[in-house]
C-alpha cells in the first residue's frame, strides 16, 4: 500500500501517467510511462534537451514572471522600436536566448490550470510568441502553407506533463477551444487535460498580439497580466490603425486584414458584426465614417493580401 501512495504521488507531480491518462495510478494490470517516454514528447518537444527535470518545479507564477522579464529583454535588444522587426540572427547564440530556454525547460512538471484568466493570457501570449521565435530559428521560416501547418502544429513544447503546439496555445488556450482556421475538429476532445487550462470562451484582442514571424502579423510587444486587458485594447488599436483596417469612404469600401476573415467567429456572427466590433478601436473619425457606411448598407468588403514573408 505504501508503494501505491507512493507511485500516485509521483503520479500527481507529472513524474509518469497512465498511457491513456484516464487514471492518476492504481495498482493492478495498468501500462504507465514515464514523461520522457512518451513518443511525442520524445519526438517533438523542444524544451526537453535533458530529460526531464527531477527537482521540484517552481511555481507557475514566479516562471511566467521569469518569461515575461526575458522576453522584454529579448525584445528590447533584438526588435525593432515598432515592434515589427525581428533580428532573429542576433538572436540564435546569444545569451539571453539561452536564458529562455533554461526558463521553457522548467515548464514540464508545472501546474498551469489554476492560474487566473489574465495570468493565463499573458503567460500563453509571451510563450507564443518567444516560442514562434524558437520554432524559426530551430526550423527555420515556412516557405508555405503546408511548412507553416508543420511549424504551427508540430513544434511543441511540454507544459504541465501536455504538450503544447502554437496551434494548441493560439486555438485552444486563447481561443477558448475553437476550430482552427479551415479544420473540422477542435484541437482538445472531452477528456483532454488542457481544456481544463483552455479559456472559457474566445478572447478575440489576443488577434493582434499573438506574432508568427510574419510581415503582416501585429507588432511584438510583451504582456503582463496585471495590465493584460488595457494592453490588449492598446495592442488592437495599434494594429488596426495602422493598417488592419482602412477606409475608402469614397468607393465606400473597407480593406480589412485577413485576420479578421480567418478569425471571424471570434469577432461576430456576420461581416456587418465583425466591422461594428472593429470599429471600437479604430480613430473616432474612421469609426463614424465605418458605422455609417455599414447602417447605409454600401459597405464593401475586401480583404487584404496576406505577406508570410519572415518580419526580420
Amino acid at each position: 500500500m505504501q508503494a501505491v501512495e507512493f507511485a500516485r504521488k509521483l503520479a500527481s507531480k507529472l513524474f509518469f501517467q497512465h498511457v491513456l491518462d484516464e487514471i492518476l495510478f492504481e495498482d493492478g494490470n495498468h501500462l504507465y510511462r514515464f514523461l520522457d517516454d512518451d513518443p511525442i514528447v520524445a519526438s517533438q518537444c523542444h524544451n526537453i534537451p535533458r530529460g526531464i527535470i527531477t527537482v521540484k518545479p517552481k511555481s507557475m507564477t514566479e516562471i511566467a514572471s521569469r518569461l515575461r522579464l526575458m522576453s522584454y529583454a529579448m525584445f528590447e535588444a533584438y526588435a525593432s522600436e515598432d515592434g515589427r522587426h525581428v533580428d532573429y540572427r542576433s538572436i540564435h547564440g546569444s545569451e539571453e536566448f539561452a536564458r529562455y530556454l533554461r526558463i521553457v525547460e522548467t515548464l514540464q512538471r508545472v501546474e498551469v490550470w489554476d492560474l487566473s484568466r489574465e495570468e493565463k493570457l499573458a503567460f500563453f501570449i509571451n510563450l507564443y510568441n518567444m516560442m514562434t521565435i524558437h520554432a524559426i530559428l530551430v526550423w527555420g521560416h515556412p516557405a508555405g502553407a503546408l511548412e507553416r501547418r508543420k511549424l504551427f502544429g508540430e513544434f511543441k513544447y511540454v507544459i504541465g506533463a501536455s504538450t503544447y503546439s502554437l496551434s494548441a496555445i493560439q486555438n485552444g488556450i486563447l481561443r477558448g477551444n475553437q476550430r482552427p482556421p479551415y479544420n473540422l475538429m477542435k484541437l482538445f476532445g472531452a477528456k483532454d487535460k488542457r481544456s481544463k487550462v483552455a479559456l472559457p470562451y474566445p478572447e478575440p484582442l489576443i488577434h493582434f498580439v499573438l506574432v508568427c514571424g510574419t510581415r503582416s502579423g501585429p507588432a511584438l510587444r510583451c504582456y503582463s497580466p496585471g495590465d493584460i486587458d488595457k494592453e490588449l485594447m492598446d495592442a488592437a488599436r495599434n494594429f488596426l490603425r495602422s493598417g488592419g483596417v482602412l477606409i475608402d469612404s469614397t468607393a465606400k469600401v473597407a480593406y480589412a486584414s485577413k485576420i479578421l476573415k480567418w478569425f471571424s467567429v471570434d469577432f461576430g456572427k456576420n461581416e456587418a458584426e465583425i466591422l461594428k466590433h472593429v470599429s471600437n478601436y479604430l480613430d473616432p473619425a474612421d469609426s463614424q465614417v465605418l458605422l455609417d457606411l455599414l447602417a447605409s448598407s454600401e459597405l464593401k468588403v475586401i480583404y487584404q493580401p496576406y505577406d508570410w514573408g519572415l518580419n526580420c
